[in-house]
């Protein structure tokens, strides 16, 4: 549950923000254990050396077993299974039997002395104050926690010390108004330090992607590329696999752009590039604009007869679009010159970029409208 008072324009991040409260909550309720922990020493402690004050040692004992069984359960359990693995349904499983041991030592502690001991009132205040901050990202898990305890703080004070029971009431009322308007401004401030640290992770997303992708053609860019070929160098001389690339350059695109204009040109190369991206049937197949009018394609796991095959299947897709072309001096539409070239042991991506690139030149001057390789 998303707490109120928080942005409205949080709710379009309600999804991450439940994943972040999730989280802080958990966190919260670990921190509750560790101080547990601690406050059960303090009151072990107490109980064996509170001056002039009398247990019965064994059934006390007996009372701090089932809370001491739960903490420990419950740090084996996070140790074991890791915070991160921890579910919805465990976390306030084990929350509802942190609470309950809690409650189940102040009846204990409270039925067992034979006189008034303050201590245990402010045992309870602890308590409440401790799973307050615990839990305050969201406020019906924090109510169901706090509340117990306020009211055997509430009820103990009105037994032992006063048959009036405007004190107690009012302290209830008091700290239960406390802490949750407190809650509120917190979590207020909680949920909108998420919104906007989940904001900056988008923006910061959407620069990367703008850093990688052409603002043109919507493929990736020459950069993008380069980081990706280096990757795929690196994974072929690890697998021992192949790595073809293919230099793609549209014939004749000056005289296009004089005889259509740039817009057409422009317009062009988003079809081309659509009818590259098109032509890759695996995932992890690139197509990257290079600059201007010239793309590259890299094949990763595929010899020189499966880039040619893709080279090929290239030339058909583009003479299927029938894009008109009075400038061209090969066809009456859009025709692409291919270079193709395989990577080998011990080539620099520059060495491969090159090659291709050479090949692609030696298909111009081949006649264009063809594609050569190694």
């Amino acid at each position: 549950m998303i707490s109120e008072g928080i942005p409205l324009k949080s709710y379009q991040y309600q999804p991450q923000l439940k994943r972040e409260a999730f989280t802080i909550l958990k966190r919260g309720i670990l921190w509750a254990t560790y101080v547990s922990c601690v406050l059960l020493s303090v009151v072990l402690l107490n109980s064996y050396f509170f001056d002039g004050f009398y247990f019965d040692l064994h059934s006390l004992q007996f009372k701090f077993i089932p809370l001491f069984i739960v903490l420990l359960l419950g740090l084996i359990t996070i140790k074991l299974a890791g915070f991160e693995n921890v579910g919805v349904k465990q976390t306030y499983l084990y929350l509802i039997l942190l609470v309950s041991g809690w409650s189940y030592v102040l009846l204990g502690l409270a039925l067992l002395s034979d006189q008034n001991m303050p201590g245990i009132e402010s045992l309870a205040d602890v308590l409440v104050l401790v799973f307050a901050l615990a839990l305050f990202p969201n406020r019906n898990v924090m109510a169901f926690a706090i509340f117990p305890f306020l009211a055997f703080s509430a009820v103990y004070h009105s037994m032992q010390y006063s048959q009036v029971l405007i004190y107690p009431l009012t302290k209830f009322l008091c700290f239960l108004g406390i802490i949750l308007s407190g809650q509120k401004i917190i979590s207020g401030w909680f949920f909108k330090a998420v919104s906007r640290n989940i904001e900056k992770k988008k923006l910061l997303q959407q620069f990367k992607r703008l850093a990688m992708i052409d603002g043109l053609t919507n493929i990736s860019n020459r950069r993008h590329f380069d980081e990706v070929l280096t990757q795929e160098i690196k994974a072929s001389l690890r697998n021992n696999k192949p790595l073809s690339i293919i230099m793609v350059d549209v014939d004749f695109f000056k005289p296009l752009n004089d005889s259509l204009g740039h817009q057409v040109g422009d317009k062009y190369l988003k079809r081309i590039a659509g009818v590259l991206n098109s032509a890759l049937e695996r995932p992890r197949d690139l197509v990257a604009r290079y600059g201007g009018e010239e793309f590259v394609i890299a094949l990763p796991d595929t010899d020189l007869s499966g880039a040619t095959q893709v080279a090929e299947k290239i030339k058909q897709a583009i003479a299927d679009t029938e894009l008109a072309h009075p400038g061209s001096g090969v066809s009456d539409f859009i025709t692409v010159s291919q270079g193709i070239a395989q990577w080998h042991e011990g080539m620099e991506p520059a060495q491969l970029l090159e090659t291709a690139d050479s090949l692609l030149y030696q298909a111009k001057s081949a006649g264009r409208d063809c594609y050569l390789s190694e």
